[in-house]
């Protein structure tokens, strides 16, 4: 999904003002996907903390947690599409924010522990993950999910 060249912002004069707001434990990036399909940092969120952002309605917005650069989501979905500015009204009948918020992904068990074994491993050589006693397919998910991870650190835009 990260190099979807559907996944792109498009032109827009319909506004949408959102407050985004991190519900999970973790320190959130926030991506804005550009007209090229490009994840371009927008933000960073600390646990619990939240931004305000003017954007339009057709500019996706993408979430990722900073350390093991995993998709967080907003809806139960990985990618954000706001809605126009006159949707967001109070109680009291004025116009607000729209609050958008970060939460985990719903995961599999298998992703869980694949995310875990990722963690563990981090700071260890590459040979380490070869040497695990599993099933060849799981070392090649485990290898892809740490390859992604790394890239991220290393400072490549995705």
């Amino acid at each position: 999904m990260e190099h979807d060249p559907n996944l792109r912002s498009e032109h827009s004069v319909l506004r949408s003002f959102l407050l985004f707001r991190n519900t999970t434990e973790r320190t959130v990036d926030v991506y804005w996907v550009n007209y090229s399909s490009r994840f371009i940092h927008y933000t960073t969120l600390k646990p619990k903390t939240g931004c305000m952002v003017n954007t339009y309605v057709t500019h996706p917005w993408v979430f990722k947690d900073r350390q093991s650069d995993e998709r967080m989501h907003v809806r139960h979905q990985p990618v954000y599409l706001p809605e126009p500015w006159y949707t967001n009204f109070n109680s009291a009948g004025r116009l607000t924010r729209k609050e958008v918020n970060i939460h985990f992904p719903v995961r599999t068990l298998m992703d869980n522990c694949l995310w875990r074994i990722v963690a563990l491993l981090a700071d260890k050589e590459e040979s380490a993950l070869h040497e695990l006693e599993i099933p060849r397919v799981l070392k090649q998910e485990l290898a892809e999910k740490r390859n992604n991870k790394t890239k991220t650190t290393i400072g490549f835009v995705t």
